[in-house]
């Protein structure tokens, strides 16, 4: 005898479809939980300063070390490299242009630091590239003369990190303030900690990075009191640039 058992059916099919219901919910709540990087609204692209057009830069551009806040707030972006280093102007610009969204991490937004570039082009030399009719250099013997100048030191005018041992005169402290903690409340922690951080053409420290801490409130009392110190500015061959160095501090 054959037997029915159309309630067993039908919550069969029923199980089915709230399985398959739950799984998409979990499929799109892991798609909206997904993690992602800064992003940018704008464009980090830009027209190169006239001043350097006839010099024909192969592919300038300023990278930038960035430090981006959970809520959007740019706290630092200093430039690390360039091949040009009068395109930093330009490029901070181009920059402050631009809306930077911060980077989250199951779903929510988090403080992140990271390197971006920004790079420029010649609109004639990119037509002339496609196709049009034009010379993409300039024509004058001015224009010639100066780019053949810059060909043979184009090195010189590179923009990157130096060594402290190769500038023009040693790093010296300008500025030393007392403690800052970590709190309103000065939670006087005592204890070691060793940064490691950057000295800025303007003598600034950036974004400072305890390596070793005897414990959170140091570290973080260490670069508080770090961002308020001023160094000399750090000169190579005359150039601003910036250098990595690492310092000990000792709260007691």
């Amino acid at each position: 005898m054959t037997r029915f058992h159309p309630k067993r059916t039908i919550q069969s099919r029923s199980s089915s479809l709230l399985l398959a219901s739950v799984g998409a919910v979990l499929m799109c709540a892991s798609a909206m939980a997904q993690d992602t990087n800064i992003q940018v609204q704008g464009t980090l692209e830009a027209l190169i300063p006239s001043s350097l057009r006839s010099l024909h830069i192969d592919k300038p551009y300023v990278d930038f070390r960035i430090d981006l806040g959970a809520d959007g707030t740019l706290f630092d972006a200093m430039p690390i490299k360039s091949n040009h280093r009068e395109l930093l102007p330009a490029a901070h610009e181009v920059l402050q242009s631009v809306t930077l969204i911060p980077a989250t991490k199951d779903g929510r937004p988090f403080r992140k630091r990271a390197k971006i570039r920004v790079s420029f082009y010649d609109a004639e030399q990119r037509a002339w590239r496609s196709g049009a009719s034009m010379s993409p250099f300039g024509d004058t013997p001015a224009d010639a003369a100066r780019r053949r100048i810059y060909a043979n030191s184009a090195s010189s005018y590179f923009y990157d990190i130096s060594d402290k041992a190769d500038l023009d005169s040693p790093l010296t402290q300008l500025l030393a303030p007392r403690r800052i903690y970590s709190s309103q409340e000065g939670v006087k922690t005592q204890g070691k900690c060793l940064v490691e951080f950057y000295i800025g053409p303007n003598g600034r420290a950036r974004f400072p990075r305890a390596i070793e801490s005897d414990s959170n409130d140091v570290a973080i009392s260490a670069a508080l009191t770090l961002l308020k110190t001023r160094f000399t500015p750090p000169r190579k061959n005359g150039k601003p640039t910036y250098v990595m160095i690492q310092q000990d501090f000792e709260f007691r």
